[in-house]
């Protein structure tokens, strides 16, 4: 241990003395200061190696071990830190019932066949999230670069049907509940969409300046193809785990009148089915042709009034003057889009007073859009449905450390529980030596100590 303190103070030392008789005149402070990165890499990348081979070393040296394990060889491994690549010397180990084990991989938490630390995962998941897996391959780890495949491969290896939230300890009362459902659609490597969902959860608004805040809001969704009813069960239950469902009035559940959204109606008491206003909107301008205002007042008139016969007769008449067909079979599809969620837009009105105004479309642009469909390229449908569900956690500020920690990994070290705590012990004990100091003004020879001081005083004056 007395080496490795001392090899960090000679390297602190000529990295002051480069500094002193090199940086001013020549490389400056940007390139010393690579160079220091670079260093400073290099030797976490040996206190590492140097740290997990002195742990191997205490425990071949353990006489509980030698009782309980023989040892058969020694061998190399390599991982990738968030220094580098390290390789390190390791010993095989079996006992008396035939078990064969590396106890040094055991003790300080490597997975048989893990190539990547976990804080080298959390890096490259956390950066995949929001960029290319390219560039996240390319700066989990330094001087590393994690190919795209590898990436790809982490991502799709996650559990994330499992919950990283905590159960509230009070549930909350209030009178109103708001969802607000959509979806976004994305393309396949071999052709073909998915359509990721997305429903978020609130229960009130603040007016944060000009941007408006949702409150308590929480994100749920990913690919559910024909299991939409375990999305809406997910929803239901975290209602019930999070507020005093016998306090709420009403449940609003907003979104563009897809069947899966009404599909949360069976399943959320007291739900109110709500068409928001962006799709009914779109639909109307649309109706109604471009520069036609007096057609647009004539139909959201009949609507505001619940009058869909009177809306139905203003969209024959405009059908009847339209002479293109392509646009006039879009128009009537539009019609029939609007008359198919007549209760939507009659709660929409009815209860207009309570609704804030559906933001679903901001969501699927800022939560998926943005990461998977904006851009031109291809995905798996696993990797759809983990990147949803990623960027889904991220929005609800979960970090990426405590989903890389729920991975399943689960070390059992009661079989080396004696083991561990002697190799502890003596580890700590091998701590208690002189202090060495990392130097400031007493490094070099004393010609470089004087000019040193001679400089920093030039310097203050």
């Amino acid at each position: 241990m007395n080496s490795i303190l001392n090899q960090f103070n000679e390297k602190i030392s000529n990295l002051v003395k480069n500094y002193v008789e090199n940086l001013i005149f020549s490389k400056g402070i940007s390139s010393f200061t690579d160079d220091l990165v670079a260093e400073f890499a290099q030797f976490g990348s040996d206190l590492t190696q140097f740290v997990i081979e002195y742990a191997e070393e205490t425990i071949f040296r353990l006489s509980e071990r030698k009782e309980q394990f023989v040892s058969l060889k020694k061998d190399k491994r390599n991982v990738v830190s968030i220094f580098g690549e390290i390789e390190y010397k390791r010993r095989y180990y079996e006992n008396s019932d035939g078990e064969k084990v590396y106890l040094i991989d055991k003790l300080v938490g490597i997975m048989p066949k893990q190539r990547l630390l976990d804080n080298v995962r959390e890096r490259l998941v956390d950066s995949a999230i929001d960029t290319s897996y390219e560039y996240a391959g390319g700066h989990a780890a330094y001087g590393v670069k994690i190919s795209r495949q590898e990436v790809k491969n982490e991502i799709e290896e996650l559990d994330l049907n499992q919950s990283f939230y905590d159960k509230a300890t009070n549930k909350k009362q209030v009178e109103n509940i708001y969802i607000i459902a959509d979806e976004d659609h994305v393309h396949l490597q071999k052709g073909g969409i998915e359509e990721p969902r997305i429903i978020v959860v609130y229960d009130d608004i603040v007016s944060n300046g000009k941007r408006v805040e949702l409150k308590s809001k929480r994100h749920l969704g990913g690919l559910y193809k024909s299991r939409i009813d375990d999305l809406w069960e997910e929803v239901a239950t975290y209602l019930e785990e999070n507020y005093d469902l016998e306090y709420v009035k009403r449940v609003f559940i907003s979104g563009d009148g897809a069947s899966w959204i009404k599909t949360g109606l069976t399943w959320i008491n007291k739900s109110i089915n709500i068409l928001d206003r962006f799709h009914m909107v779109k639909a109307v301008n649309s109706i109604a042709g471009k520069d036609k205002i007096e057609n647009k007042i004539r139909l959201f008139r009949k609507l505001r009034q619940m009058d869909f016969d009177g809306f139905k007769d203003i969209c024959y008449e405009i059908l009847s003057e339209e002479l293109e067909k392509n646009t006039r079979i879009n128009k009537e599809k539009l019609m029939k889009y609007i008359l198919n969620n007549r209760e939507g837009i009659e709660n929409y009105y009815e209860y207009r007073k309570y609704i804030h105004g559906c933001s679903a479309e901001g969501h699927v642009s800022h939560v998926y859009s943005d990461r998977m469909s904006s851009r031109p390229m291809g995905w798996k449908s696993k990797n759809v449905n983990n990147m949803s569900k990623l960027r889904l956690l991220k929005a609800d500020k979960i970090s990426v450390k405590e989903i890389i920690s729920k991975q399943g990994k689960i070390i059992d070290l009661n079989k080396y529980k004696e083991i561990k705590e002697k190799a502890t012990k003596k580890m700590k004990e091998s701590l208690n030596i002189k202090q060495v100091s990392i130097p400031a003004m007493t490094f070099g020879k004393i010609e470089d100590r004087i000019y040193f001081k001679e400089l920093l005083a030039n310097v203050a004056i």
